[in-house]
């Protein structure tokens, strides 16, 4: 089967510590690891960017399943595309908190999160891409 990688944007709909977080991680990675979905998660409160890896009908599912979800709000989709491989193959879910700082320190000065609306980003793949790259090392949680 064909690997498809999808990426979204949502703000949340409430604000979330970090024990908000933790309990959200748990969860999505007891899930993503059944479904054998790998990924990460970006958040600066109030934004969520998420990527989602594996079969395409399950990221698709699993994706619905995010839209419908009352913890998000405009909820948009950004970038997706087959791939070849993953590139988060070791995690059901990586995490990372982002702050302005790491935003206006990526090449090109790309200010993302004023611009996260699908129309904006639609075309923006190798920000994303940059931007996902930048935290795939440095999980927190």
């Amino acid at each position: 089967m064909p690997l498809y990688c999808l990426v979204y944007t949502s703000v949340s709909s409430q604000e979330m510590s970090d024990e908000d977080l933790k309990a959200l991680l748990k969860k999505s990675r007891e899930k993503n690891k059944k479904l054998n979905i790998t990924g990460m998660l970006l958040h600066l409160d109030p934004f969520f960017i998420q990527i989602l890896e594996g079969e395409e009908k399950v990221v698709l599912d699993s994706f619905n399943r995010i839209k419908e979800d009352s913890r998000h709000q405009k909820v948009s989709l950004i970038y997706k595309k087959q791939i070849k491989e993953r590139a988060f193959s070791d995690w059901t879910m990586g995490f990372n908190k982002v702050s302005d700082e790491d935003i206006e320190s990526l090449d090109g000065s790309f200010d993302f999160w004023e611009q996260s609306t699908p129309n904006s980003l639609a075309g923006a793949s190798g920000e994303i891409e940059r931007l996902l790259e930048m935290f795939k090392n440095e999980t927190l949680f």
